[in-house]
């Protein structure tokens, strides 16, 4: 045989080896796929078709479903109740277009595939599940329509509210939709699985009433009591909305009237209890008495209405019928300030203190207590200073030099016949409400005093 022939038969064979060794690795690679290649981040290089279903249902198990509810709780429903599975039939479809016969390309490339995976589920089962969840058993709340009342109290707004009853049918084919697309919560008032209320506060009918009554309700007053603000707006005034019987809205003065009252309640000081530290070195609390601060409420009405029908935005201090000493100061923590005088009836005696030193101090006799003629305990003022004159009664008339009214018929004067002061005089040999002075002293006080000082008196 030639040498020329043998070189053609050993290529024809190598050739011919190559070839099959091409063609059977080709039929391998038609069963298995290539290397460097994934399925949902699985590698399954080398891998067949059934054996990667296998590790790719594995990885997916213990399928779980969780509902929340619009009551903030959670229910699960286990996959293995409904007979939940994963079909990864597309694997075989991956498998069936890759070419066996690329594979020598293949060692040099990466491929990643992405599939879904079909799932699949007893319907009757899952149902009967679904039906079984606590938010389904449960007795549930309706939805509540939004709504605007106006009564004795005023306006009132009532906000919707949704409730948690659920459309049960709503319910299954949402859980149904999600689990169809593979995912493992729902919440349910997401979906839209609760029944909604009918009327909302954004409802034309609510909405149109809210712009009537708010119309009527655009002003601000805002007071200052002595130091302290209130603010009537929108959210008070609303308060005091109310319907005629023709369904129009208006301003209630006599509401308004009321909450002017419970202000003079929490401010004026007329007529209210106080504590006091007495010049016997303790605390003590004082009866009511004239002197203070009171709020004129028939007055200061009349200004609050017009406020209000005109729409104003304003500031100001309210009314007052009475208000504390002229000179009372600035930086006093209360409305007696540091100049006043004070009156221990039962020790039966008297101080005045004068921008917070003492002037003067001295006994006094005060009105018989046993013949009912006691003088009246509470904090009052200075309402006169008079010279020379007569105190007259049923039973008496009486000249005197110093006269300082108090309250009613009860004054400080002074009693050039009485020569004893002080003591127990006042239980039966006193005045008849006055407070009996030395001369000395009352003339001194006379002098230094003004209409308006506070006197404290008490027991």
């Amino acid at each position: 045989m030639s040498k020329k022939k043998k070189i053609l038969i050993i290529s024809g064979c190598a050739v011919g080896l190559l070839l099959a060794c091409y063609v059977g690795v080709s039929v391998y690679f038609s069963k298995v796929f290539y290397p460097n290649t994934s399925i949902n981040g699985v590698e399954v290089s080398y891998e067949q078709p059934e054996e990667i279903k296998a590790v790719l249902e594995q990885s997916m198990q213990r399928y779980e479903m969780k509902v929340a509810t619009i009551d903030g709780t959670t229910e699960t429903l286990s996959g293995k109740d409904f007979d939940f599975v994963y079909n990864f039939d597309e694997v075989d479809k991956l498998k069936a277009e890759e070419m066996g016969w690329l594979w020598p390309a293949k060692f040099f490339s990466q491929t990643d595939y992405e599939i879904e995976a079909v799932y699949e589920w007893n319907k009757e089962k899952l149902n009967k599940k679904i039906d079984e969840l606590q938010c389904m058993t449960q007795e549930m709340t309706a939805p509540v329509n939004a709504s605007l009342t106006v009564d004795d109290n005023g306006f009132n707004l009532v906000e919707e509210k949704k409730g948690n009853t659920l459309k049960k049918d709503v319910v299954k084919s949402e859980i149904a939709k999600a689990m169809g697309k593979g995912e493992t919560e729902i919440s349910l008032e997401a979906v839209g699985c609760y029944e909604e209320p009918e009327i909302t506060i954004e409802s034309p009918e609510i909405q149109d009433k809210l712009k009537k009554v708010d119309e009527l309700c655009k002003a601000e007053i805002t007071y200052n009591f002595h130091g302290n603000e209130e603010k009537i707006g929108i959210e008070q005034i609303r308060q005091w909305v109310r319907q005629n019987g023709d369904g129009e809205y208006y301003i209630s003065e006599d509401a308004a009237y009321n909450y002017l009252c419970e202000l003079a309640n929490k401010y004026d000081t007329i007529n209210s209890y106080r504590d006091f530290y007495s010049s016997r070195g303790y605390w003590i609390t004082l009866e009511p008495g004239s002197y203070g601060w009171g709020t004129d409420v028939d007055s200061e009405i009349e200004l609050l209405m017009d406020d209000i029908q005109n729409k104003r935005v304003t500031s100001r201090e309210p009314i007052y019928y009475m208000t504390p000493y002229d000179y009372l100061d600035p930086n006093s923590p209360d409305d007696i300030g540091f100049t006043y005088i004070e009156i221990d009836l039962s020790g039966q005696y008297m101080w005045y203190y004068k921008d917070g030193e003492l002037f003067l101090s001295t006994p006094i006799t005060s009105g018989t207590l046993n013949t009912g003629h006691g003088t009246p305990s509470g904090v009052y003022y200075i309402h006169n200073r008079l010279q020379n004159i007569v105190l007259t009664g049923d039973d008496y008339r009486q000249p005197v030099n110093f006269w300082m009214k108090i309250v009613g018929g009860v004054g400080i004067h002074d009693s050039l016949w009485r020569s004893v002061y002080g003591g127990t005089e006042y239980l039966n040999s006193g005045s008849h409400g006055c407070i009996n002075t030395p001369y000395d002293a009352v003339e001194s006080l006379f002098w230094n005093t003004e209409i308006g000082t506070p006197v404290i008196m008490y027991y």
